[in-house]
């Protein structure tokens, strides 16, 4: 059996400011847990720059090399 019930947001908030503080405090962790599953963490993030690619000795030179062009370039451009 499903109930259904259609309140708008006003009428939650009202709900919950009647609540004594001990138990706003658990709804308050229950929201906590719920936002906390849907956005992910610091470790992954660190786990996938981690992961990822890294320039050779050869690329890295090849990198500051093209980045020196690029500056003279723009400075002839820009000057």
């Amino acid at each position: 059996m499903e109930l259904s019930v259609d309140i708008g947001i006003n009428q939650i908030m009202g709900l919950i400011r009647q609540l004594p503080v001990e138990k706003k405090l658990i709804l308050k962790k229950e929201i906590d847990q719920e936002l906390s599953e849907l956005q992910p963490s610091d470790d992954e993030l660190t786990k996938l720059l981690l992961e990822g690619p890294v320039m050779s000795n050869s690329e890295n030179e090849d990198f500051k090399a093209n980045r020196k062009v690029f500056s003279k370039w723009t400075e002839k451009l820009f000057a």
